[in-house]
């Protein structure tokens, strides 16, 4: 459990420090917004083959850092404990897999020099397509433009819920822990992927979801750009997204 206090945004960094398996010794600083590990696909790739193609994500939410399972098959365990979401605090050990990691909260200026973008040596053939979206994202670095993602939802009830989230990077399903999305049994507990490039276009990806995401009324494969007016449906769920500036 973390000792310190309450932290002022920009001023610490989530690191993980790999304690066993592939990649030991290595610390990874983390995104501002979300990161997602896998065997496959992902900002931080390892090959562990007990690890899943997509295993699981770190999301920063409002300052506090939580963990999401992505319905791997072998589990994602914080603290020898098997999770589907947890918060996440400084010490905590996070094993996917093989590998365990140490979570830790740093100074900013003591972690500059370490990669976001991670990827153990693998003889994978598929290696070159591990990261499906790495592409769109420049270095954080070098971002000078913040951006932030909008959501506007209709419920299968006609409720409606505007959500603004502090990342550039989402995924909407029954595992999200904002909005109702875990209501919908036609919705996959990881189902859709939102991304905003540093360009802040938004991109749109369904995860291997049992019904599939429809945009505009179409069924979708591979990533797509879409624009504010574009309508997004999962199960009985409507959503359109936009990135915000600032």
């Amino acid at each position: 459990m973390s000792t310190r206090g309450p932290q002022k945004k920009g001023e610490f960094r989530a690191v993980i420090y790999i304690l066993s398996g592939a990649g030991l010794g290595d610390a990874i600083k983390l995104r501002q917004d979300a990161t997602l590990f896998g065997r496959e696909k992902g900002d931080v790739i390892i090959n562990d083959v007990e690890m899943s193609s997509t295993h699981c994500q770190i999301q920063n939410i409002n300052s506090v850092y939580h963990i999401f399972d992505m319905n791997s098959t072998n589990g994602t365990f914080v603290n020898k404990v098997r999770i589907v979401k947890s918060r996440l605090n400084t010490g905590d050990e996070v094993t996917l897999g093989k590998t365990t990691f140490r979570f830790a909260l740093e100074e900013d200026a003591k972690v500059r020099h370490l990669n976001t973008v991670f990827k153990t040596n693998t003889t994978s053939p598929n290696t070159h397509n591990s990261s499906i979206v790495d592409t769109l994202i420049e270095k954080e670095a070098r971002n000078k433009i913040t951006f932030s993602l909008s959501l506007a939802i209709k419920y299968a009830n006609g409720a409606t819920e505007s959500i603004d989230l502090p990342q550039r990077q989402v995924y909407l399903g029954r595992a999200t822990s904002f909005g109702q999305f875990e209501n919908d049994v036609e919705i996959s507990r990881k189902h859709l992927l939102i991304k905003i490039n540093d360009l802040g276009e938004v991109f749109i990806e369904d995860q291997g979801s049992t019904n599939g995401t429809l945009l505009n009324n179409a069924k979708i494969k591979g990533m797509h750009r879409i624009s504010p007016s574009d309508l997004i449906r999962l199960g009985g769920i409507e959503v359109r997204a936009k990135a915000k500036n600032g």
